[in-house]
């Protein structure tokens, strides 16, 4: 009798952890992980063009450090953004909330950690800070 009890606890035990094991993932396990929920923002701004090349999660003074000829990082407060990158032919005009003048390969846009609202966008032709896990 008790060995039938170690063989069921030891069967219930093997499927608790094949069924954990099998489960599905909801987070990457980095500080970007939440800003996926706000990739729709982000890709509404580029109006869907473009390949995503990555999102960081980090502050507008991080932001405006790394890109300090800005005017809209300028004022904005400082608070958690969430910064998606995509890569593609960016013209004049082409992203929301970005200098109507300037064309390039990429399009830089920040949403609001707290809300789901792209506050600043830019247009360059080089990335400020890597986007993308090496492997």
């Amino acid at each position: 009798m008790r060995r039938n009890r170690w063989a069921t606890l030891g069967l219930f035990l093997a499927m608790a952890g094949a069924t954990t094991a099998c489960s599905g993932r909801i987070s990457l396990g980095t500080e970007a992980s939440a800003c996926f929920r706000d990739l729709p923002t982000a890709r509404q701004a580029v109006h869907d063009k473009g390949k995503l090349v990555g999102v960081r999660r980090v502050s507008a003074d991080t932001l405006r450090d790394r890109l300090p000829a800005d005017a809209t990082l300028a004022t904005l407060p400082n608070q958690d953004l969430c910064v998606f990158a995509f890569s593609g032919t960016y013209d004049p005009g082409s992203v929301v909330g970005a200098d109507a003048t300037k064309t390039g390969h990429f399009a830089i846009v920040a949403v609001s950690a707290k809300h789901p609202e792209a506050v600043a966008a830019v247009v360059v032709d080089e990335l400020p800070t890597r986007f993308r896990h090496l492997h």
